[in-house]
């Protein structure tokens, strides 16, 4: 469920701002679990790395959530596409495919 607030700056104008919550990275997460950190974000938020804006936000989010205890992450390493080591994200209790 997406979740918004309003805010005033010091001028009185009013703008609209999306909250981010755990619960949605952790229903998300049960329905497609082993999921890349920038997957997440851009599924749920819409948000990719490509632009200007911060991701803050959306990694503090993340984090709160991995250190609470309701999402656990896995180190892997991609087959056949490069050297790299990625964190996929999960929900324990869930299956976690590799």
């Amino acid at each position: 469920m997406r979740k918004y607030i309003i805010l005033k700056d010091g001028s009185g104008r009013r703008t609209k701002k999306r909250m981010v919550n755990q619960d949605e990275i952790v229903e998300y997460l049960k329905e497609n679990p082993c999921r890349k950190e920038s997957e997440i974000f851009f599924d749920i938020y819409n948000f990719t790395r490509d632009g200007f804006d911060s991701n803050k936000k959306y990694a503090d989010c993340l984090r709160r959530a991995l250190y609470s205890g309701k999402i656990e992450r896995k180190r892997v390493k991609l087959k056949g596409i490069d050297n790299r080591y990625y964190f996929r994200y999960y929900v324990p209790g869930f299956e976690f495919v590799k």
